[in-house]
């Protein structure tokens, strides 16, 4: 299965961040939550809040994403 993850990344401040967007293959959604979490730049926030959204796609969306960054 593929999957799009949006991410709460970076160093830009007390309280700010950017997002970011990447592209992972996984067996279910809590394993990709697992893999996306250890990112590096990810935010490591209390319960784990620096993953935005997972959001389930097809293998052409995910090769055209993966590809493009």
């Amino acid at each position: 299965m593929y999957y799009k993850v949006i991410l709460e990344t970076g160093h830009v401040g007390a309280g700010k961040s950017l997002e970011r967007v990447a592209y992972c293959r996984g067996g279910d959604i809590l394993s990709v939550f697992e893999k996306a979490h250890r990112f590096p730049r990810v935010k490591k926030k209390a319960r784990r809040r620096g993953i935005i959204l997972i959001q389930q796609i097809s293998r052409l969306e995910y090769e055209k994403g993966h590809y493009r960054t």
